[in-house]
């Protein structure tokens, strides 16, 4: 047993006695001038260290520094860069008693930085920058000086900084920071970042070898809140051109006015130049009044250069729901590519698909950041949108008014809607009066190239198909190149022109309609089907202003119409000739049950002007009929005035029942006037008991001068009797 004890007590004798002559014989504080004098040499700054370097023995042996301070140059804010509570090192001893300082651990407790930026630019770094290009400019002569001292050996008139530095050799394993702040303070932005409870762990570091780095911190940038917390492990070349990473997990929030990020999630399995790394993000919280929770994934490629990324297989899936959003919930996912040329300042998207609850796109982005507008060019294509159906879920539904118990807020309320009901006019006036031109002052910033495909659209309940738009927006210009589209059996073909470049936008449109079915048409679009037929439609316009009211004003131009093969719906004009003859008379006739006139076609010319849209040539042709027409609509009042002229000149047994040849060359004038949506039709009969009159007069003189002449009625005497007739009765019927 006493064997024992004695074997086991020779160690920690050994031990006791070589700890004793450590701090008999070896004073820590030798190195203070030592590590203020290189302070100053590396980084600018003077160092204090306030109080003795003591030694530690517990948890490990090692030294302990008091109160350490960096100070600033004089004219800034604090007096101090850097201030530190204490400084603990661990030392391996052995090494000690071969004057080498193999340092295990730095541990910084309390550490407090401050960055200033005045507001002319100067900054309290810029010491340290000027000390390192100085320290770079004369690296290689006091490497020789430093060999010079070496060979010789120190002077009388050396530093003892000097001494001991060529008497001990330093090394690092690792650094720990607890409990650290730092502010940033930018008097020439107008920006304060602060960082605090800042935790920092490195493990023992050696180059091309695997070391382990955790952080943590909160932080406050203005009003914004934040919090960071992670961990990973790298590897660093020698020649610190190449780098690694693995096993990267970090989490942070974030928090302002609008915005509660309560998780971001980024892990990065490995990170290495030349090959593609697996990377995941994930993104919970709310911004701008919407939920959300997002996660991504992709495979991240740098090249060794640092000049291009590349992120492969992207898929994203998100999940949005909030008041603030057009529609809610909205289900996202995207699958695409992106890479980003760093020199060249290109990038390129891939969209592979991209979903947004029903609707389905691809396409591809490319953006050139090089110039100072930066250059957009995209392709989008879907295979069908409702705009429609998209609207209507969009709409919010109107909230339940609120049930109160005092009459004094019933009677309010009913005071306020006899109010409005009183004044809807004032309303209107008001309305209109305060309605301002849209702000497209955001496109004089952009230069965007776009092609939009479509293979079914619905919008404004028009069925279309193969729609193909292509367009470009740039510095204030927007130019819509192309717009084609097949529907109801027909085509559009569109240009328009924008020029946004002032407060009062100016534009011009040209639009060619072909082949297309009116009245389906008309019924889909404004529950209308007064006409039918195939139409074409040519369309040139021009203006000012993008205000409604105002846009509808200032539109001028030309609108020409051609339609083939159709009815005119709510007036059957045989029927109308047939009452006319009833009334010349005296009779009565029942009513028609098919308000329809058919036509073979169907042409105008209308001029639009000042809210008013004019047409001296409308002209209908069928078998049966010839139409002309004249008049003006208001399409800001939405009110018309028409007068058609018919005349029958053929049979109207195809559309009229009875036979009406006696009524052959007679010309009928029909009246539409009123509103739109219900024209009232009428028979202009003063003018049309002027023209029976005058048409029968003539009639029985062109029959009393054949029966005069007898057999000399077709002489040129006949005729010239007739002229003659003709001309006297057409004065008495001025």
């Amino acid at each position: 047993m006493k064997k024992v004890l004695i074997f086991l007590s020779v160690p920690i004798i050994a031990i006791g006695i070589a700890v004793l002559a450590l701090v008999v014989f070896v004073n820590p504080n030798q190195f203070k001038p030592l590590i203020i004098e290189q302070t100053k040499a590396q980084t600018g700054f003077d160092l204090v260290i306030d109080g003795d370097i003591e030694w530690s023995f517990f948890p490990h042996l090692g030294f302990n520094i008091g109160k350490t301070e960096l100070l600033n140059p004089n004219g800034f804010k604090r007096p101090q860069i850097v201030k530190i509570d204490s400084v603990g090192l661990d030392v391996s001893v052995l090494p000690l008693l071969e004057r080498r300082l193999d340092i295990g651990d730095i541990n910084l407790t309390g550490a407090d930085i401050f960055i200033q930026t005045k507001k002319d630019g100067s900054s309290n770094l810029d010491i340290a920058k000027q000390s390192l290009e100085h320290n770079a400019q004369e690296e290689s002569g006091q490497q020789n000086e430093t060999q010079q001292d070496s060979e010789s050996g120190p002077t009388p008139d050396s530093p003892a900084s000097d001494q001991i530095g060529s008497q001990w050799t330093v090394s690092l394993a690792g650094i720990t920071v607890n409990n650290a702040k730092l502010e940033m303070l930018d008097q020439q932005k107008g920006t304060e970042i602060a960082l605090s409870n800042v935790n920092f762990a490195l493990s023992q570091f050696a180059f091309d070898e695997w070391s382990q780095a955790e952080f943590s911190l909160s932080g406050r940038n203005n009003k914004q809140t934040f919090s960071a917390a992670g961990k990973t492990e790298f590897k660093l070349s020698q020649d610190l051109k190449n780098y690694e990473l693995r096993n990267l997990d970090t989490q942070a929030s974030f928090k302002d006015g609008a915005t509660d990020i309560k998780k971001i999630s980024l892990q990065l399995a490995t990170f290495k130049f030349d090959q593609a790394n697996e990377l995941k993000l994930a993104v919970q919280g709310s911004a701008s009044g919407m939920n959300i929770d997002m996660t991504h994934s992709a495979k991240l490629t740098v090249n060794k250069a640092m000049s291009l990324v590349r992120l492969d297989d992207m898929d994203l899936k998100a999940k949005l729901d909030g008041k603030t959003l057009p529609l809610s919930p909205m289900t996202i996912a995207m699958k695409s590519s992106l890479s980003f040329d760093l020199n060249k300042q290109y990038l390129d998207l891939k969209l592979n698909k991209l979903t947004a609850n029903d609707l389905v796109f691809d396409g591809s982005t490319q953006v050139s950041l090089a110039a100072s507008i930066p250059k957009i060019v995209f392709a989008l294509h879907s295979p069908e949108i409702n705009v429609d159906a998209l609207l209507k879920q969009m709409e919010a539904p109107q909230p339940a008014a609120t049930k109160t118990a005092s009459v004094d807020s019933k009677d309010k309320t009913s005071k306020q809607s006899t109010s409005k009901q009183q004044a809807p006019k004032q309303q209107t006036a008001t309305k209109s009066t305060s309605a301002t031109e849209p702000d497209l002052s955001a496109t004089r910033t952009l230069d965007v190239t776009g092609k939009v495909t479509i293979d079914k659209l619905v919008a404004s309940n028009a069925k279309m198909q193969n729609v193909a738009t292509q367009f470009k927006v740039n510095r204030g210009v927007i130019d819509l190149q192309r717009f084609a589209a097949n529907l109801y059996q027909g085509s559009v073909l569109a240009t328009a022109h924008i020029d946004a470049r002032k407060s009062v936008a100016s534009y011009k449109v040209h639009k060619v309609v072909k082949g297309v079915q009116v009245q389906p048409l008309l019924a889909d679009v404004s529950e209308m089907d007064f006409v039918s037929g195939t139409g074409n439609i040519n369309v040139d316009v021009s203006g000012k202003s993008l205000i409604p009211d105002t846009l509808k004003k200032n539109l001028a131009g030309t609108v020409k119409i051609s339609f083939q093969d159709g009815s005119l719906y709510g007036v059957n004009l045989p029927y109308e000739f047939r009452n006319a003859k009833a009334k010349l008379k005296g009779e009565t006739i029942a009513a028609d049950k098919v308000k329809k006139t058919d036509f073979s076609a169907l042409t105008a010319t209308m001029k639009l002007s000042k809210g008013v849209m004019t047409t001296n040539n409308l002209t209908m042709q069928s078998p049966l009929l010839r139409i002309l027409g004249s008049g003006h609509a208001n399409y800001v009042n939405e009110t018309l005035d028409f007068l058609v002229k018919t005349s029958v000149v053929g049979s109207m047994k195809g559309q009229g029942g009875k036979d009406l040849d006696d009524l052959k060359d007679l010309t009928i004038p029909v009246t539409l006037k009123g509103s739109w949506a219900a024209p009232s039709v009428g028979i202009d009969l003063k003018s049309m008991f002027s023209s029976e009159s005058k048409q029968k007069a003539q009639k029985e003189i062109n029959k009393g001068i054949d029966k005069l002449l007898g057999s000399d009625k077709d002489s040129d005497k006949n005729k010239e009797l007739k002229e003659a007739a003709g001309g006297l009765l057409n004065s008495l019927f001025k």
